[in-house]
């Protein structure tokens, strides 16, 4: 079962292996939650010898939880041919449900939306420490207001940026269009910052500007594993980003097709536009003297 293509392939007008890496090309961006490691380094007890520990053990628990889930609705699945084509439109409820009986459809409705309900809040506090650091950069506008920390020492002030934006983005749940080009969007934005930390990195240790330290180190193998970062992040997203009509809602609209770029796109040009009229960037080792680094956020344990 798990090796049988069911003529997926044949029907798209590609061969077996390249219907393989197309597989392996869409599901290589669901491992994650080594970001979520990374956003409370900064909180961290002895962060530099227990967050790279984290980050191994978040990225390989999350790989094997996606590969559970895959094999476990292929295998429970009573028709695989009807999602092949594109007949069974939630193939996960159905396998579950012809699995475990029709009364698990509710429970498991209540699961799906536990597990959303972690993530928007893992989202918002990562949210919240981004722009909790750039704040204190004073790298965008209202730094001065998203710096703060309340008595408990949280980032009180990018929750509540985070949650403004987030909440400026509900009405756009009202649009089937529109909320599918979000999602589009988000997916790909999430590779953004991967990337441009992996090229940064393999720029400055090709250049020679930057010699990594710390408990943690791969030596002579830091610098081909730098590459293939940037080379798999690269390729990640330039993957989402790719508008592909097969990827879209028949009868989507252009702009949901386009979402990736066109978000990734805007964005990449406000910033740049921002940095380039208010230079930032020169004001950062003055406000790094101004502001002392005194108001770190509450301390955690990974």
């Amino acid at each position: 079962m798990l090796t049988d293509f069911l003529n997926a392939p044949k029907g798209l007008g590609i061969s077996d292996t390249g219907a393989l890496l197309a597989a392996v090309a869409v599901a290589g961006w669901a491992f994650m939650g080594f970001d979520a490691c990374v956003s409370t380094a900064e909180e961290t007890k002895n962060a530099a010898r227990q967050v790279p520990k984290a980050m191994w053990w978040s990225l390989l628990s999350v790989g094997l939880v996606v590969i559970l889930n895959a094999v476990s609705v292929e295998l429970a699945h009573p028709d695989p041919a009807a999602v092949v084509a594109a007949k069974d439109l939630d193939p996960v409820t159905t396998a579950v449900t012809h699995a475990f009986g029709g009364w698990a459809e509710k429970p498991f409705v209540l699961v799906v939306l536990i597990s959303f309900t972690a993530c928007l809040m893992a989202s918002q506090g990562g949210a919240a420490r981004g722009l909790y650091s750039l704040a204190r950069d004073d790298v965008f506008p209202f730094s001065r207001h998203v710096r703060k920390v309340n008595r408990h020492k949280a980032p009180i002030g990018g929750l509540v940026a985070a949650t403004v934006v987030s909440c400026a983005a509900l009405v756009l749940g009202l649009n089937t269009s529109a909320i599918g080009s979000l999602i589009t969007f988000g997916s790909a934005a999430i590779f953004v910052p991967f990337f441009l930390l992996a090229l940064v990195a393999l720029i400055a240790r090709l250049r020679g500007t930057w010699k990594p330290a710390g408990a943690v180190g791969y030596g002579r193998l830091g610098t081909p594993l730098n590459v293939l970062a940037v080379l798999w992040t690269g390729f990640e997203l330039v993957n989402i980003c790719w508008p592909r009509t097969i990827l879209a809602p028949t009868g989507a609209p252009w702009y949901q097709i386009w979402a990736a770029p066109l978000g990734v796109g805007t964005v990449t040009l406000a910033g740049l536009a921002y940095l380039l009229a208010r230079r930032p960037d020169r004001r950062m080792a003055d406000t790094d003297q101004e502001h002392p680094r005194t108001d770190e956020l509450a301390p955690a344990v990974l």
